[in-house]
């Protein structure tokens, strides 16, 4: 639970870091798991006809919650980065809830796409594309975690 906890944290701490509350650098987050990642699992789907145009639209609709979680997380950022030098505990904690309560909006989202997946086409075709998701999100994390200088030098071991 502690390296739950820690992870998170310096989640929050990268991220924060590479945001640096700019427009620019926020849109540059969101290009980097939008039109990419969609083509990302565009190729690695295998769609069949039949499940195409179902699965695009299940897709679409994912979207369009996926990026309401991002933004919230990127307005939770901000706060970080806008409080940094005055973080008081109780901000801090606040902060840390909200991250909670972010990656808990995510794992809900994947529970319900899943779910309408494997009914509209297919279990199998349900859990790659959860997969593909659970990967791009770990890559995102990834990226963000190995922007602090003190984390880098051990995660890439």
């Amino acid at each position: 639970m502690k390296k739950i906890i820690l992870f998170s944290i310096c989640v929050v701490f990268a991220l924060a870091l590479k945001a640096q509350s700019s427009a620019d650098e926020i849109q540059y987050l969101q290009g980097i798991i939008g039109m990419k990642k969609q083509q990302y699992v565009a190729e690695h789907m295998s769609l069949n006809k039949a499940d195409s145009a179902k699965f695009w639209k299940i897709y679409e609709d994912y979207e369009l919650y996926r990026s309401e979680i991002v933004d919230k997380r990127l307005k939770n950022i901000s706060q970080y980065v806008d409080n940094f030098n005055t973080l008081s505990n109780a901000k801090a904690d606040e902060l840390m809830k909200n991250s909670f309560s972010i990656m808990a909006d995510l794992d809900k989202l994947w529970q319900k796409t899943y779910t309408r997946m494997a009914k509209e086409i297919s279990p199998v075709k349900a859990v790659q594309f959860i997969q593909i998701e659970m990967y791009v999100e770990a890559m995102v994390r990834k990226a963000a975690t190995e922007q602090l200088p003190e984390l880098s030098k051990s995660v890439k071991k």
